[in-house]
C-alpha cells in the first residue's frame, strides 16, 4: 500500500513523457525482461504503461540484432567519373555499359559494368540521356527539310462541317499550303501532296498522324519521306498542333462562321498575316518578313477587320 501511494504521488508530479525520460536504458531492459518472464508483473506496474513497455522491447530487440560493419564497404564513385560516364554515353549513344567500362580501363579507371549501368540508368531517369533513336534526335537531324501535315475541323453555325488541310515548314514555321474541303478523302490529300511536291521538288520529310487519308499514300512516289506519328501522341506533331491552335485563337474564334467562302477568306487573310507580318517566338523572326527599318514614321495596317494590326515604318 505504501509503494502504491508513493507511485501515485510520483505520477502526479511527472507526466508520462518525463517518466520515460527519467528511466535509464538498464531500467528499460530490466522491465522488458521481467514482463516477458511474468505477465502478472505487468499488472502491478503503476508508473509505466504497457504501451511504452512494448515499445522498449521492440527497440531493445532491434538494437540487439543491428550492428555496425567493421569494414566501410566499396568506395563511392566520384562525381568526376560519373560526369565522364555521362559524356561518353551522350557522345557515343551506341555504347553499352561493358564498352564504357572498357574505355574507362584505358584511362586507369576500373569500374564494374554493373556499376556503370547503374550510373547510366540514374542519368536516364533524370532525363540527361535520351534513348537511342529518340524523336528529338530525329527532328534535329532532319530539321532543314522537315514539314508537317494535319487536318483541322471547322463547324459552321448552319451545322456544316469543313476540313482544313495544313502543311507547314517547321524550320520557318511557315504555312506553305492550305485547302478546305467537305470531303477529306484520300484522293483529295493525294492531289494536294502532288501540288506540294511540285512546289518543293527537293527530297523532303513529311510528318503526319495515323489518319487513314495519310497512312494509305505512297509518299516515295513523290520523292517524300513520310513519317507517321505514334498513336495518341499529338506532341510528336506539336508544331502543327500549335499552328492549328493559333488559327482558332487568333482568327476563327472571333467570327460567326456561316459559309465555306467566308471561312476560306478569313483563313487566307490570316495565313498571309501569319507568314509575312506575325513574329514567331519559337524562331524570333517572321517567316517571310521584310527587313525592319529604324527610320521613318510608324504606321499600322489592320488585319481581319482590325482584329490584329501590322506595324511598320514608312519613309513617306
Amino acid at each position: 500500500m505504501v509503494l502504491k501511494k508513493e507511485n501515485q504521488i510520483y505520477k502526479r508530479q511527472f507526466n508520462q513523457k518525463q517518466i520515460q525520460d527519467l528511466t535509464k536504458r538498464s531500467d528499460r531492459i530490466l522491465f522488458s525482461i521481467i514482463s516477458n518472464l511474468s505477465k502478472r508483473a505487468v499488472r502491478h506496474l503503476t508508473i509505466i504503461k504497457p504501451s511504452p513497455l512494448l515499445d522498449w522491447q521492440r527497440r531493445f530487440i532491434k538494437s540487439f540484432w543491428s550492428y555496425k560493419h567493421k569494414t566501410p564497404g566499396r568506395k563511392p564513385v566520384s562525381s568526376e567519373i560519373k560526369k565522364l560516364i555521362l559524356e561518353m554515353k551522350q557522345t557515343n549513344p551506341l555504347w553499352g555499359c561493358h564498352r564504357i567500362a572498357d574505355e574507362l580501363k584505358k584511362v586507369g579507371i576500373d569500374l564494374n559494368p554493373t556499376t556503370v549501368n547503374r550510373i547510366i540508368q540514374t542519368f536516364r531517369k533524370q532525363g540527361k540521356i535520351q534513348p537511342t533513336g529518340s524523336w528529338k534526335k530525329f527532328l534535329k537531324a532532319h530539321w532543314d527539310t522537315l514539314f508537317a501535315m494535319d487536318f483541322m475541323t471547322i463547324d459552321t453555325l448552319l451545322g456544316k462541317r469543313l476540313y482544313l488541310l495544313l502543311i507547314i515548314e517547321l524550320n520557318l514555321r511557315k504555312i506553305v499550303r492550305f485547302d478546305i474541303t467537305q470531303n477529306p478523302t484520300r484522293e483529295f490529300v493525294k492531289q494536294r501532296i502532288q501540288l506540294f511536291s511540285e512546289d518543293f521538288p527537293e527530297q523532303l520529310t513529311l510528318i503526319y498522324d495515323n489518319a487513314p487519308q495519310f497512312t494509305t499514300i505512297d509518299y516515295s512516289a513523290y520523292e517524300i519521306d513520310g513519317v507517321n506519328t505514334a498513336p495518341a501522341a499529338p506532341n510528336m506533331n506539336a508544331f502543327i498542333e500549335r499552328t492549328i491552335g493559333s488559327i482558332w485563337r487568333e482568327a476563327l474564334d472571333h467570327f460567326l462562321l456561316i459559309s465555306e467562302k467566308q471561312i476560306k477568306k478569313i483563313v487566307q487573310e490570316y495565313v498571309d498575316y501569319y507568314n509575312h507580318y506575325r513574329p514567331h517566338q519559337g524562331i524570333n523572326r517572321i517567316p517571310d518578313g521584310e527587313n525592319c527599318f529604324s527610320f521613318g514614321s510608324i504606321k499600322k495596317k489592320p488585319v481581319l477587320g482590325g482584329l490584329h494590326h501590322h506595324y511598320y515604318r514608312s519613309s513617306a
